[in-house]
């Protein structure tokens, strides 16, 4: 049975099932005829796991054709040597050189993000981006003037936000953003109910646009600082970015890197591994 989501070109098919056998969830059944089934499609979860397995393509999904994905044979893919080697030089970066990235390259490491793992494939993440100084420029603009605002009331700042913010105001040391060239808030929707992981979806995602980020030739800062104001104050980043207090996300900081580390750091042993 064909449907919006699934169509199987049946002289294309080789009923070898291998489709049935990868469905998580069931959703495919196999027919009479060996050839496989859409018998349950409230229970596809949309992972196009059909779609990537088939032998043949002989299965579209959602208007997707194998003749328009990557083949994997042959794909050039990372060695387990250069992986590892990206996990030892990979660094915070405090220092951006004063300029803006490439904004193709920003788009390429974006929209690779569309394959970023989620819980039950939810694939309920937003990608907020700051591309460069000046867009960057106006959410710290909107956070101050938040935190002023805030100033007036009658609640107190913690001290430490109150004293960077007050050096950022006057044009000082900028302690919560290193001066980056942009910004990227990935965030998810908490109040989905597809949604059953969101902390980690967000986590995920970010840990991805910093693997692709850096692999593009960009240094990167996980903005922690973020966090803590949606934890303390959490009315100075919903007024400055339509963040909510109960809004599952994570910031980082990026830009090209205005050093460079001739060495990685020595951290043999920090592991702690207990073999069961």
């Amino acid at each position: 049975m064909d449907s919006p989501l699934f169509q199987l070109d049946e002289t294309a098919c080789v009923a070898c099932g291998a489709c049935v056998r990868d469905c998580a969830f069931r959703a495919l059944a196999r027919g009479d005829d060996g050839r496989p089934v859409f018998a349950h499609p409230e229970r596809c979860m949309r992972c196009q796991h059909c779609f990537a397995i088939c032998p043949t393509g002989a299965i579209a999904f959602d208007g997707r054709r194998a003749a328009d994905a990557r083949a994997t044979k042959d794909l050039e893919l990372p060695s387990a040597e250069a992986v590892a080697n990206w996990l030892h030089v990979r660094r915070s970066t405090r220092q951006f050189k004063d300029e803006d990235v490439d904004r193709a390259v920003l788009d390429r490491v974006l929209t690779a993000l569309g394959s970023v793992p989620t819980g039950c494939n939810a694939r309920s993440l937003t990608f907020t981006c700051y591309p460069n100084r000046a867009s960057l420029a106006q959410f710290k603009g909107a956070f101050i003037r938040a935190i002023e605002e805030h100033r007036d009331g009658t609640k107190l700042l913690p001290r430490w936000l109150a004293i960077p913010a007050i050096r950022l105001r006057k044009g000082g040391e900028d302690l919560f953003f290193r001066n980056a060239a942009g910004m990227v808030i990935i965030s998810t929707d908490e109040t989905n109910p597809a949604v059953t992981t969101p902390q980690e979806d967000v986590i995920a995602a970010i840990t991805y646009f910093e693997m692709l980020a850096q692999a593009n030739g960009l240094a990167t800062c996980w903005c922690g600082f973020l966090r803590l104001v949606q934890k303390e104050v959490p009315e100075l980043l919903e007024k400055a970015a339509g963040i909510r207090r109960t809004t599952p996300f994570y910031a980082m900081l990026f830009g090209k890197s205005a050093v460079r580390y001739p060495r990685t750091v020595q951290r043999d042993g920090y592991a702690k591994i207990d073999y069961r």
